[in-house]
Parts: structure tokens; sequence; C-alpha cells
């Protein structure tokens, strides 16, 4: 029986599953802090304790970082560093690959179940025509899947750096405080966690009042209960915008595969982010309103998509990804 270890590494948490002859062990999986570890090889080891330290025969991780995917590397957004031949050798693997976070998403979603997708709203779905993927998180993911006649090619992308447009005087005002501080003003400075705290703490410099909530999860727990008029409008400038750029994502790829919002934030909203306005400003496309109306689109929100998506990318088909090592 082949063992292979797939993680998910984020800046805050790694998660960890086994795959046994390429079936997903789901009473494997664990959510392990990694604030707490400078080595991803420690938090590994701390996984395989938990389970009964079973031997292993291939690893997989995916992760963001800015840098090219190289033997030794830093991740995005934490003190977290990796060496794969490190990994490879303490844990004696048969080869072991890193791959970029949100690609090992994008793949990871056409192993999904079904039961792990949530439809918001339906379209002339083509089975093989181009997937949109992007998803609000510690940043923002972006990614597409393009269907070359025998499997799905992820492109690896930075869309979430893509410039974003004030529409209206408040978004304008926003933005002048942002770019003050920044410069350059990307999707990711609005659609992220640290985006999140960001725009409330702009719109509380532009309305002069202080500073309640330093944390996402804090600013939209007070928009879902209501109890903030300011960080409801941060909700629902962050579910307008979330439209906006998947609508612009959707029309760059012709996306008629379909539209999938992934990354830890939108599931996590739940029935909020689904009767919100995102699929007004998704679809509100101009001209092209019609051609992205006809587009299905959906709401991962379960099944760890990039865990299956690091698995998956340890197949032939997509060796040019990432980086690996081979004993």
């Amino acid at each position: 029986m082949k063992t292979v270890l797939s993680g998910d590494v984020g800046g805050t948490n790694a998660r960890f599953v086994l795959f046994e002859d390429g079936c997903y062990q789901a009473e494997s999986f664990r959510v392990i802090p990694v604030i707490n570890h400078r080595d991803l090889g420690d938090a590994v080891e701390e996984y395989l304790q938990l389970i009964g330290n079973p031997s292993l025969d291939q690893a997989s991780f995916s992760f963001a970082s800015t840098h090219e995917y190289q033997d030794a590397m830093e991740l995005t957004n934490s003190e977290l560093s990796l060496s794969v031949s490190g990994l490879l050798k303490r844990f004696s693997l048969k080869r072991c690959r890193v791959v970029n976070d949100f690609t090992a998403a994008a793949v990871g979603i056409i192993s999904l179940p079904q039961s792990c997708l949530t439809q918001i709203s339906e379209g002339l779905n083509e089975p093989y025509g181009p997937r949109a993927v992007l998803g609000p998180g510690t940043g923002l993911g972006v990614s597409g899947l393009v269907y070359t006649g025998s499997y799905w090619l992820p492109l690896q992308s930075q869309g979430g750096h893509v410039s974003m447009a004030a529409q209206t005087a408040r978004e304008l005002a926003i933005y002048q405080v942002l770019v003050k501080k920044y410069t350059h003003v990307s999707a990711e400075r609005y659609l992220s966690g640290i985006g999140t705290v960001e725009v409330y703490e702009a719109l509380c410099q532009i309305e002069g009042v202080p500073r309640v909530f330093t944390k996402a999860e804090q600013i939209s727990g007070a928009a879902i209960s209501e109890e903030c008029p300011l960080c409801i409008e941060v909700m629902q400038l962050f579910c307008k915008w979330l439209g906006v750029i998947a609508s612009d994502l959707a029309v760059t790829l012709g996306s008629t595969g379909g539209i999938y919002i992934a990354g830890g934030i939108a599931p996590r909203l739940g029935n909020y982010f689904l009767e919100s306005e995102f699929t007004y400003w998704l679809q509100n496309k101009g001209r092209f309103s019609e051609f992205v109306k006809d587009m299905p689109v959906w709401l991962v929100n379960g099944g760890e998509p990039a865990l299956y998506g690091s698995y998956t990318c340890l197949q032939k088909d997509y060796d040019s990804f990432g980086f690996t090592v081979t004993a």
C-alpha cells in the first residue's frame, strides 16, 4: 500500500491528510498550528505523532510564496521555512514536492465531492470549458483551469495583485487612504483577512472614529450581528468587490465551465455571503452581463481542495509545477 502525505500550509495552520493508494483518508485529517514552529518538518513530525507515526512513501505540500519554488523556501505571511531535500531525508521519502497553494486548490476542485460545492447561480455549464477559481483568505488566490484533452491544466497566476478601481466616491475615499500607505492598491488589499482590517481602519479614519476591532473575524461577526454600521459597510463592500473581481476573471478566461469561489473567508460567512450582492456585481458586466450570467457559480464550502490538489500534483501531468526532489 502506497501512503502519501498531503499538506496545505498556511500562515496560521497547516492541514495534513494521508492518501492510501489514491484514496483520501478522512480519519487522518488534522490541523496543526504552525505559529510555534519555524521548520515545516517539525509540524509534520507533530502530525505524524498524532496519527501513530505511519511510514510514508511520498509527500506533497502546497503553500504561498512570492518567490520561485525551489529547495529552500520561506512562506509568505509566516516565519515558517522548509527544505524539500531536508523533508525527503528526514522522513525517508521516495519523492517530495512543493507547489503553489492556489494552484493546488484549483487542481483539487476537480476531485472534490459534489457535497463540498454549493451552487450560487445556475448557468449553461460546458463540461470542458475553462474554469475560474479565486478565493480570499490570508491573501487573495486566483487561478484557472483549462482542459488539455487529457487533464486539467492549472494557471499559475498572481491575479490577486491586479489593480482595483473605485466605482463610487466612498470607494475612492478608501482607495486614497490605502494608496498613501502602499502606493499600489491591489485587489488583495481589499479581499483578504488582512484587507478586511485595512478597509475597516480606512473607514474609521475617514469617519474620524476610533477603531474598535482589530481582527477580520471580529469585523465580519459584527457585520453579521448588525452591531456595527462600519463593519456592515466593510462586508457589503467585500462581497461587492469579490463579485467584481470574479467577473473580471470570468470574462478574461471565458470561464464557460464555471466560476468557483474558494478560500477561507466566503465559506465562513455562510448565508450572509449567499444572500449578499455578490451575484449582482458578478453579473453586472455591461455588454457582457449575459455572457457572465450563463456561467454557473459555485461556493467551495469544504473538502480541503488544496489537499486533493497537492496529492494530484504528484502525477506526471503536473511535473512542471512547483519543485520536486526524488530519492
